[in-house]
C-alpha cells in the first residue's frame, strides 16, 4: 500500500513550492492529499487533516502542528518542510511528544542561493551600483566619475552574525576576496571558533571596525532587535549592512534613522512583519 502524503499549503505558495513536476513526483511516492488553505479551517477541522497520513509536506505559512496535531497524527513518521526554519510553525514541545518523528528541511539547499543573494548585493552596495546606474544615463558628466563611490570588496573587513549554513556558504563565496573575516556567534565560545579558523570578536567590536557586516543569526525570541540603536550607531562610514535573517533581529525604526544619515548603507531582504506595513520606516525612498 502506497503512503498516504498531506500536503497542507497556502493557494499564494501553493504553484511556487509544489509545481506539476514535484505533485506528479509526489503522486509517484503516495496517495497525495492536498489540503489548500488550512489557515482557514477550524482547529478540530485541521487536526483531522492529519489522522491516517504516514507523511506531510509542508510549506511556509503552516498553521502550528500543536499538541492536538501530534496527537492526532500518531501514524506520521516524518515532516519535510520546504523552507529552512520550522519553528514558527511547530509547538515548543514538538520531541517531547513526538520523538519518534523524523524532521527534514532544505535549509541545505536554501543556504547557497542565499549566500549568493548576501553576495550580489554586497558588491552592488560597496559598487554604488544604482547611483551609477543613473549616472551613466545623464548627459554632460562624463568626466566627473567618482571614484571614492566605487569600492572593492577586495582585503576588506567582514563581519558575519551568526554561524548557520547561510552564513558558512557566504564565508566560503568571500574567500577569493581575501578579507580580514570576524564572526560573533552566541553559539560558539572563542575557543571553539578559533578550533574552526574563525577569529570571534564582540558585537561592538564587529558593528564598529567593519566595512561589510552581514546578519545571520537565528530568530530567537532571544534575538528580538538584536541588532538595535546602540550597535547601529557604532558602524563606520560608508560601511554596508546586510540582513538576510530575519527582520525581527533590527530594530527598524532605529535602522531608517540611522540610514537617513547617510553615513552607511544596507540591504535588507527581510522585515517584521512581512510585507513590511505600508508606514514601514523602510518604505522611505531612501538613496542607500
Amino acid at each position: 500500500m502506497k503512503p498516504k502524503i498531506l500536503v497542507p499549503a497556502r493557494s499564494f505558495y501553493k504553484d511556487w513550492f509544489l509545481t506539476d513536476s514535484i505533485m506528479e513526483r509526489l503522486h509517484e511516492l503516495g496517495e497525495v492529499e492536498l489540503a489548500v488553505d488550512p489557515a482557514e479551517l477550524s482547529h478540530s477541522e485541521y487536526v483531522d487533516l492529519y489522522r491516517g497520513k504516514d507523511a506531510v509536506l509542508t510549506t511556509w505559512n503552516t498553521p502550528t502542528i500543536d499538541r492536538d496535531v501530534l496527537e492526532a497524527a500518531s501514524d506520521v513518521k516524518v515532516i519535510s518542510h520546504c523552507g529552512g526554519e520550522v519553528r514558527p510553525f511547530l509547538t515548543p514541545d514538538f520531541f517531547d511528544i513526538r520523538p519518534d518523528i523524523v524532521l527534514c528541511n532544505v535549509a541545505g539547499v536554501m543556504a547557497k542561493p542565499v549566500a549568493e543573494y548576501v553576495l550580489c548585493v554586497t558588491l552592488a552596495m560597496m559598487r554604488n551600483l544604482f547611483h551609477f546606474r543613473d549616472w551613466v544615463r545623464q548627459d554632460g558628466n562624463w568626466w566627473d566619475y567618482e571614484t571614492e563611490r566605487n569600492v572593492s570588496l577586495l582585503h576588506k573587513k567582514v563581519g558575519v552574525v551568526g554561524l548557520g549554513q547561510v552564513a558558512r556558504q557566504f564565508i566560503e563565496l568571500i574567500k577569493p576576496f581575501d578579507v580580514d573575516l570576524v564572526i560573533f556567534s552566541d553559539y560558539m565560545s572563542d575557543e571553539e571558533a578559533a578550533a574552526q579558523g574563525f577569529n570571534q570578536v564582540s558585537l561592538d567590536e564587529l558593528f564598529s571596525t567593519c566595512d561589510v557586516i552581514s546578519i545571520n543569526a537565528a530568530a530567537t525570541p532571544e534575538n528580538r532587535h538584536m541588532v538595535g540603536r546602540e550597535l547601529l550607531s557604532k558602524i563606520k562610514p560608508g560601511a554596508v549592512l546586510v540582513n538576510s535573517a530575519r527582520g525581527m533581529l533590527v530594530d527598524e525604526q532605529a535602522l531608517a534613522d540611522e540610514l537617513a544619515t547617510g553615513r552607511f548603507k544596507a540591504a535588507v531582504d527581510v522585515t517584521w512583519p512581512e510585507p513590511p506595513a505600508m508606514d514601514s520606516p523602510l518604505r522611505k525612498d531612501m538613496p542607500n
